[in-house]
């Protein structure tokens, strides 16, 4: 998908059309396994385009922001964070994906992450960390259920609990162990109802130097 913002272009009011287009350049079949590669672009803001889009996974490119980038993510990355339709890869690197941290605290939105991540051809070749941070409110549990979810997927799991801040011990584990993907959800146990990314996941996509699966779980299905 990709958007056409010019605002001359945009039927301001009128549903979003996404029209086909042919790129310019040969596709490489090494570089992509996937049976059909369609293109779309389509005249409107990007966020009320990709609003639209039905799908099990929306992959976005992180927009380098100069020097800031490293706290910041495009604004239409950073919308998407917020409302998400889908679960949702943020790809920095386009590394081969092998080595995997998945964020386990118990949350409803954590498990749709681990879900989602279960269900790629990739995970079959990864080796997955599976982090619990107890802080006082995380289930204790929750990185032994998520290991036990994912063994049958991917190469090799293991558990780590540790203590202190999540947002702390996540990061801190990214750069001893430098994975290539980090997967959690988009709220935690913590989060304000209200808001659709908690401030882990918010600090953990800014900051991590790697690729990141979020994922989260509608308002209407969430448990009263």
């Amino acid at each position: 998908m990709t958007a056409d913002a010019d605002p001359s272009h945009i039927r301001w009011g009128e549903p979003v059309r996404h029209d086909p287009w042919t790129p310019p350049w040969d596709r490489d079949p090494a570089a992509i396994d996937a049976d059909d590669v369609r293109f779309f672009t389509a005249a409107a803001d990007p966020r009320a385009m990709l609003a639209e889009v039905n799908a099990d996974l929306m992959v976005l490119g992180r927009k380098p922001v100069g020097y800031l980038g490293s706290v910041l993510t495009g604004s239409t990355a950073e919308w998407l964070l917020h409302h998400p339709p889908s679960p949702l890869a943020i790809i920095r690197t386009g590394r081969p994906v092998t080595r995997v941290l998945v964020c386990a605290d118990g949350s409803i939105h954590a498990e749709r992450a681990v879900e989602t991540f279960a269900s790629l051809p990739l995970a079959r070749q990864s080796v997955v960390t599976v982090l619990s941070v107890d802080d006082g409110r995380a289930d204790r549990g929750a990185a032994e259920k998520s290991a036990a979810a994912l063994e049958p997927h991917v190469a090799s799991v293991t558990e780590l609990v540790r203590s202190g801040r999540p947002t702390d011990e996540i990061l801190t584990l990214v750069g001893e162990g430098t994975p290539d993907l980090v997967v959690l959800g988009t709220r935690g146990l913590t989060g304000w109802r209200r808001l659709r990314l908690g401030s882990t996941a918010s600090a953990v996509v800014r900051s991590a130097p790697c690729d990141a699966l979020v994922a989260s779980v509608e308002s209407g299905d969430e448990p009263s």
